[in-house]
């Protein structure tokens, strides 16, 4: 978003955001965003943070030809309330289903994302789930990242007129440099290094610690890999205590290392320094991350779940295993561990591919889709 933001002054537009923040948060000396930014606290109750999130894009929305909301939990759900009281037009962008999120984060339920559309459920799933599709109707427009995900919303009886794919992009500003180096040219060893992780080898994912992100499955891997084979986990969440002691129960913390929230830069010294990068979760709309290891020539291997089809052609630019399946998946990292030449192979086929996933292409979509909204409304 912040991206995203930038980009379209750069292209000319006037751009206001409303956006949450940390109770403590405070705007870093000459900030040029925090006099265009209103924050409102995450720490304030969710009925408190919706009603201030209500009144405060009112305000901005009053001098706005358009509104784009990203995301549809509770104080999105207030900003989508808001350009409807203004009458403008509300452009909204989801890449999941925030109504299985939370049912998952509560334990409502354990079904998959397909399953969850269709199951019959409790008083508190019934309403969150009405909830999500009665704003996904409500608004103008509906951008999502996949063919995956457009079918899902559809099956909330969104109409596929009002439903626009504009694929997720590779927001950096370089393109790939050649394989067996990063894009700034440093390579594996030399990331290794920089990372202190030693001299063996690096099974690696990068994901928000939430319970659909599966990580519980791909630490129980870690006893039957080689024993010089460790799991780095990249990113922090709610499920980190859980997931630390997961790793304690299978008998391998000193094999799994959590490295934490990391800068974006980091994140692809990271992937650099991985022999294989994996991304097991049990959804996926179009993974931001599967695209920067693409860029950074590590080889995939993914659950076939969401929108991951739509990016790796198994066999050809990485791999795709069933998604819960041990013993494929336990073969298959085995396999790239043990034929770096396959790893190569298919890290270039997709360092070639990632190039059509260009910041240019999703923000020229973006802008048309917004641009038509604008138009429609003054007709």
């Amino acid at each position: 978003m912040p991206k995203l933001a930038a980009s379209l002054r750069e292209r000319g537009h006037r751009v206001r955001i409303v956006a949450g923040a940390p109770p403590d948060y405070r705007p870093e000396a000459g900030d040029e965003w925090s006099a265009l930014t209103t924050r409102v606290s995450r720490g304030l109750p969710l009925p408190q943070r919706m009603a201030r999130f209500l009144i405060a894009v009112l305000r901005v929305v009053r001098s706005a030809d358009v509104l784009y909301v990203n995301g549809l939990a509770g104080p999105e759900m207030a900003a989508v309330v808001a350009g409807r009281l203004l009458g403008r037009p509300v452009v909204l962008k989801i890449v999941g289903d925030n109504a299985w999120e939370l049912a998952l984060r509560r334990g409502w339920t354990t079904a998959g994302i397909d399953e969850f559309q269709r199951l019959p459920a409790g008083p508190h799933v019934r309403l969150v789930r009405g909830l999500v599709r009665r704003f996904a109707r409500l608004v103008t427009k509906l951008i999502v990242p996949s063919e995956y995900l457009k079918r899902l919303v559809i099956g909330w009886g969104v109409s596929p007129d009002n439903v626009v794919v504009i694929r997720n992009a590779l927001a950096v500003d370089d393109l790939p440099a050649p394989h067996g180096s990063g894009a700034d040219g440093e390579g594996k060893s030399a990331a290794r290094a920089r990372l202190a992780l030693g001299t063996g080898r690096v099974v690696m994912t990068c994901a928000r610690l939430y319970p659909w992100k599966n990580l519980e499955f791909l630490i129980r891997l870690v006893p039957d890999l080689p024993p010089d084979v460790n799991l780095v986990i990249v990113g922090d969440g709610p499920e980190r205590e859980r997931l630390e002691r997961e790793a304690v129960a299978a008998g391998v913390p000193e094999r799994v290392c959590f490295a934490g929230s990391v800068s974006q830069a980091a994140v692809q010294q990271y992937l650099r320094a991985a022999d294989v990068f994996t991304l097991h979760t049990r959804y996926e709309g179009l993974s931001h991350v599967m695209l920067e290891a693409m860029h950074a020539g590590t080889p995939i291997v993914a659950s076939d779940v969401g929108g991951n089809a739509e990016v790796i052609e198994s066999g050809r630019n990485g791999l795709l295993v069933p998604l819960d399946d041990r013993a494929t998946t336990l073969a298959t990292l085995r396999r790239l561990l043990d034929d770096p030449a396959e790893g190569a192979q298919l890290a270039a086929a997709a360092q070639v591919d990632v190039r059509a996933y260009r910041w240019d292409v999703l923000l020229d979509r973006t802008i048309a889709t917004l641009a038509s909204m604008v138009a429609s409304r003054k007709e």
